[in-house]
């Protein structure tokens, strides 16, 4: 977009990212075999009347907990990938297109944490713990390049690296989704979460427009930090009462307990 829109204009550049819309809308319209519904066996017909029961109770107290999640998700992320540039030539003087490079390895970065992620989400359980680490360690970057004013190369590197952390928890916050999600209530349980994502877009422009307003740039990522302290300590509770809460006995069908 950098690219297009010094060498051909701005509004050229718009128009172009509008065509990749499309484009990718007749891409997923041709893979018709991600539509496909998996064939339930003789021995889910069982199950029929208890996943019915479970699809009008939705809104759990997981599912609403996991939309406050991802609010604060949006809102930790919120401020890099749309007021990072701003701040940082504002805080530190630097130079327009070294933020841009250092936004553009904070989003590349991200794509491939993502793909690695999904490997750590394929081999654990404790996807919260996985999401909470992540997110530790991306507030230790962020509160770096908020506070020392670090050079392009080296902010590159932390931009980069905390990209890739912040790609990395996705695969485990859909797990964390589909784990609470009731029974055939997969697809509404991530809309309702999905309000967490839109909710925190709607304020973040708002707050870090105003703190940008108020001369205090870095506190771009000083607030980014504050949220994902948040982020963490909202999921390593939320794993906590999960562990510790009881399970119910759950017996077979016509066997009773002694």
């Amino acid at each position: 977009m950098l690219v297009l829109a010094t060498t051909t204009g701005t509004r050229s550049a718009l128009v172009v990212a509008g065509l990749v819309g499309p484009l990718a809308a007749l891409l997923v319209a041709g893979a018709r075999t991600l539509e496909a519904e998996p064939a339930r066996s003789r021995g889910d017909e069982h199950h029929a009347i208890a996943e019915a029961e479970q699809r009008r109770t939705v809104f759990t107290p997981a599912i609403l907990a996991l939309t406050v999640f991802f609010v604060l998700l949006s809102l930790s992320s919120s401020g890099i990938t749309n007021f990072s540039v701003v701040a940082l030539t504002s805080a530190y003087g630097l130079p327009f297109a070294a933020a841009n490079l250092a936004l553009s390895a904070y989003l590349t970065t991200s794509a491939f944490g993502v793909l690695a992620g999904g490997f750590v989400a394929d081999r654990t359980r404790r996807h919260g713990q996985v999401a909470a680490v992540g997110f530790a360690v991306n507030a230790v970057i962020i509160l770096l390049i908020g506070t020392i004013g670090l050079g392009p190369l080296v902010l590159v590197t932390a931009m980069g690296t905390a990209g890739f952390l912040s790609g990395m928890i996705m695969p485990s916050r859909d797990m964390l989704v589909r784990a609470a999600a009731p029974a055939g209530a997969i697809g509404r349980a991530f809309g309702i979460v999905s309000i967490g994502l839109s909710t925190g877009g709607m304020i973040g422009p708002m707050l870090f427009g105003w703190i940008m307003d108020r001369g205090a740039p870095r506190w771009v990522f000083g607030a980014s930090v504050v949220f994902m302290v948040l982020t963490v300590a909202f999921v390593l509770i939320g794993e906590r009462r999960s562990v510790t809460r009881p399970r119910p006995l759950v017996l077979p069908i016509g066997s009773t307990s002694r």
